[in-house]
This record gives structure tokens, C-alpha cells and sequence, in this order.
């Protein structure tokens, strides 16, 4: 049995410079297919607690993200960083996503 449940983590950051264009100025994978347990998930979608649409119920097509942050005042660039669940998973793991979010107080 899977104990685990996978999941990408993505990052957006925009500069000065890309938002006068409407753009992001670099984006891409932290981690692609990432095996995080079910207590993990929790602590990272309790971090990560903006879902992408609203009314989120849970479901795995729903990612979370941090909003945006100033991570580097220098260069006045702003970070977003994501969770999603990975389509790999088994037809099983979507349960313990919901779970995860109910558990963290997301939904």
C-alpha cells in the first residue's frame, strides 16, 4: 500500500520590470513528482492556503498557493509558491488530498 501522495510544487515571481508588462518574469517546478505523506501534505497546504478556484471543495483539480511575497526586497521581486495534486496518483490518493485540505482548515 501507497502511503504517500504526490505532488508538484510550483513557483511564479514577478519583478518590477515583468509587471509593467503583465508578466511573469520567471516560472517553473521546485519539485515535479514529489511523495509527501498525508501529515506533510497538511503542514504544507496549512503554508499554501490560497486555493486556485473558489468554492474549493476539495477537489484534487484545485491547486494551493502562498499569494505573493516580497522575496527579495533588493530587487523588489515578488514569489508565489504552489502545491498540485500530481496526476500520477492512484484514483485513491484524491480522498487523502481532500482530507489533507479539510484537515488544514482549507475547506
Amino acid at each position: 500500500m501507497n502511503n504517500f501522495i504526490l505532488i508538484s510544487r510550483t513557483y511564479a515571481e514577478v519583478t518590477p520590470e515583468s509587471s509593467e508588462i503583465g508578466d511573469f518574469s520567471e516560472t517553473g517546478f521546485i519539485t515535479e513528482k514529489e511523495n509527501v505523506s498525508f501529515s506533510e501534505l497538511v503542514k504544507l497546504m496549512e503554508k499554501h492556503y490560497q486555493p486556485s478556484c473558489s468554492p474549493n471543495d476539495g477537489d484534487p483539480r484545485t491547486w494551493y498557493s502562498t499569494g505573493f511575497y516580497t522575496s527579495d526586497y533588493s530587487t523588489g521581486t515578488d514569489r508565489e509558491e504552489s502545491i498540485h495534486f500530481h496526476r500520477d496518483n492512484t484514483p485513491n490518493a484524491a480522498k487523502y488530498w481532500k482530507l489533507a485540505a479539510k484537515a488544514a482548515g482549507l475547506i
